[in-house]
């Protein structure tokens, strides 16, 4: 089972920096999770929010600013490591390069249409000879499908979190992987997915018992901000 970080280290480290990233490669996750935007002047940048406020000492719409200006505010104010910045997914692809790591890109237009993000996102991870090790995931139904006509062997994750049953159905007739929030998913769901050849990609993992009843039950992949592979190794008592 891969365990990858949730917007990097984030536990630990500012989410969705250089910063969280470099320190979940060096602390042995295999892989790691994130967001994709687009700024006013067509930067792929990565943040979890589509505004910088929760994140940042600044305040508003990532599509309203450009990357110079984005620049300006720091991405690690609220936290004891001060002065990180917002990154490029270039920056993000350039670390990982060459290294036996996985990536989970999260194209993030379930709240706003980024024009033409999907392929660009795309363009820039082949470019770069990395299809193999990217997963592709989001909210956006539009997003895995314009994905797939770009590309029909790309990995695709559907994420969801909402109407069970819904989109349950919706992975299983299109044959998305199961991005779902850890707290659907029991012995018949697994086995549900595992009948129809889909991976199972869950987040929002937050202790070890459950981690530990994933990688029994043969959970493709866990994206968690703890690093649950060095708990594993603790000494209990």
């Amino acid at each position: 089972m891969l365990l990858l970080g949730h917007r990097g280290y984030s536990e630990k480290f500012p989410e969705n920096t250089m910063l969280a990233f470099e320190q979940a490669i060096a602390a042995g996750f295999d892989g790691i999770e994130t967001d994709v935007h687009k700024t006013k002047d067509g930067k792929l940048i990565l943040c979890h929010d589509e505004k910088i406020d929760r994140t940042s000492n600044g305040k508003g719409w990532i599509k309203d600013y450009t990357y110079e200006e984005l620049l300006q505010f720091d991405f690690g104010c609220k936290s004891r490591y001060k002065g990180q910045k917002i990154p490029l997914l270039k920056e993000l692809l350039e670390l990982c390069q060459g290294k036996n790591v996985m990536i989970n890109i999260e194209v993030k237009t379930n709240k706003i249409q980024y024009q033409n993000i999907e392929m660009e996102i795309y363009q820039m991870v082949k470019a770069m000879n990395m299809l193999e090790q990217t997963i592709f995931s989001s909210f956006c139904l539009e997003s895995l499908f314009r994905l797939r006509e770009i590309d029909d062997q790309l990995y695709l994750g559907y994420l969801f979190e909402e109407n069970y049953e819904e989109n349950r159905q919706i992975c299983l007739d299109h044959h998305f992987h199961v991005h779902v929030k850890e707290c659907f998913l029991d012995e018949d769901e697994i086995s549900l997915f595992h009948q129809h050849h889909l991976d199972i990609n869950t987040w929002d993992v937050k202790n070890r018992f459950r981690y530990g009843y994933f990688e029994k039950k043969g959970i493709h992949m866990v994206i968690a901000n703890k690093n649950f592979k060095a708990l594993k190794f603790e000494k209990i008592g």
